[in-house]
């Protein structure tokens, strides 16, 4: 397996370093560390001088380097601290944006995860995820993991999959089963319902039997003020590790992370949460 870790050397990028690792030490997974950059748009005829535009280019690339190098270092020392250093590590600089960037690392590497870190900051979703991690999302089309700062890893042993029992819905529930299968762990299928709907039980004997050789559980939950709120009041109340959703819930998951309930039920807040893909469809989250 292949972790793909895209990072700015932030301090929230470094948290979700170690995560990676840890995580990809219980998958034995290899993990792919890149950093981009972006080349200055300079004029021609930059300050009327335009025969130094090639050397301001290279001097300016020599610096991202010489900086990368070091934070590399750095994040192989922290790799040694946390004793680490066993997994494998590939470091790739790469010039251009972040999700051209990712877009072709997956493509060329065979990359099966994408881990990313963010501040989890209160707001719209773009706040929440931050600009980069928002368009990895949006971007590609294998799993996206984000961790929050306030993230501390923990071997996964509590999963939660949001659901509608949608047909498309099987595609994600299929690829989070993969991933955390040496976890050795249930996945419970969370769905939120308003009243007794037998269709239900239904759709869930036969996800069971479709996933019969796998770990599923099946949550239903009575509706309590709203779909949101209900998911909090769970998420407070029982050991989740992993949040996992799939694209389309862009509007589910800024409320869930934005929810004002109280602060004692936005624990999640420091949960990783995993973005899947719907069916064959991108999606526009």
């Amino acid at each position: 397996m292949r972790i793909l870790f895209p990072t700015d050397f932030s301090d929230s990028a470094n948290n979700a370093f170690i995560y990676a690792l840890n995580l990809a030490r219980d998958l034995r997974a290899e993990v792919y560390v890149l950093h981009t950059y972006m080349q200055p748009v300079l004029s021609a005829t930059h300050v009327g001088q335009p025969e130094i535009v090639p050397e301001v280019y290279e001097n300016y690339e020599l610096h991202q380097f010489e900086s990368f190098k070091q934070h590399t270092t750095f994040l192989r020392t922290l790799a040694e601290e946390k004793k680490l250093e066993t997994v494998p590590l590939t470091f790739l600089f790469e010039e251009g944006t972040v999700v051209s960037s990712v877009q072709e690392i997956i493509r060329r590497e065979k990359i099966d995860l994408v881990v990313m870190g963010t501040n989890r900051a209160q707001g719209i979703i773009e706040k929440i995820f931050g600009s980069n991690t928002l368009g990895v999302i949006r971007g590609v089309k294998i799993p996206v993991l984000s961790v929050p700062k306030e993230s501390a890893y923990r071997r996964i042993e509590e999963i939660i999959f949001t659901t509608l029992f949608r047909e498309n819905d099987e595609k994600a529930l299929a690829a989070i089963l993969k991933l955390v299968k040496p976890f050795q762990v249930n996945v419970k299928c969370v769905y939120v319902h308003e009243e007794y709907n037998p269709d239900l039980i239904a759709l869930s004997q036969r996800w069971a039997t479709k996933f019969q050789d796998d770990k599923l559980e099946f949550v239903f939950l009575d509706f309590d003020e709203s779909i949101e709120h209900t998911i909090n009041v769970y998420i407070a109340q029982h050991r989740v590790d992993l949040l996992c959703v799939v694209k389309r819930n862009r509007n589910f998951l800024e409320r869930i992370f934005t929810s004002s309930i109280s602060n004692r039920l936005r624990v999640h807040a420091s949960t990783a949460t995993i973005v899947l893909q719907e069916g064959d469809d991108p999606g526009t989250f």
